[in-house]
């Protein structure tokens, strides 16, 4: 028994110190930021427009008589476009999300701006009685979603003397 009494004890394992409370101080920044960003490609848009409904009204500054230097002519251009008529030519369902993340990514595309301009230029320089390709046309567009549906408004404005002042460039 005296043997088994002066066997050494095992060695007994160091206590475990707990961090120390705060902020873990950093050591590198990252060179490099990651980030999603999600975009309407342009070849999606481009069918949008094909299935989409146009409808373009279109008309001379009120109250004045004839054409005129200086006389602006105006246009609405609406633009309907229902997803579930195009929901086989994309990967995202056509429901009220995608319409909204839709309308979200239209709302300030400068694409959508030249598309609704290159759909009111024929009718306005129809009116203003010059080429197409000399008028310059300032538009503002909106745009919202209702269900499955994307409407995209764009008001379109030419003057005259902008038009003989964009064909002396």
């Amino acid at each position: 028994m005296a043997a088994a009494a002066r066997r050494p004890r095992a060695a007994s394992a160091p206590k475990a110190q707990l961090p120390e409370p705060g902020w873990v101080k950093v050591q590198k920044v990252q060179l490099i930021r990651r980030e999603i960003r999600e975009v309407l490609a342009p070849s999606a848009l481009e069918l949008l427009f094909k299935y989409g409904e146009l409808v373009i009204e279109a008309g001379p500054e009120l109250g004045r008589g004839r054409r005129a230097p200086g006389q602006r002519f105006y246009a609405t251009v609406m633009v309907t476009v229902d997803l579930r008529r195009c929901a086989a030519h994309f990967c995202e369902p056509a429901d009220v999300t995608t319409a909204d993340k839709l309308a979200e990514l239209m709302l300030g595309s400068v694409r959508v701006r030249q598309k609704l301009v290159a759909l009111a230029r024929p009718e306005l320089a129809r009116l203003a009685g010059v080429p197409a390709a000399q008028l310059h046309v300032e538009i503002d567009h909106h745009v919202r979603s209702e269900g499955t549906r994307v409407f995209i408004d764009g008001d379109a404005m030419v003057s005259l003397e902008t038009a003989r002042e964009a064909s002396k460039r």
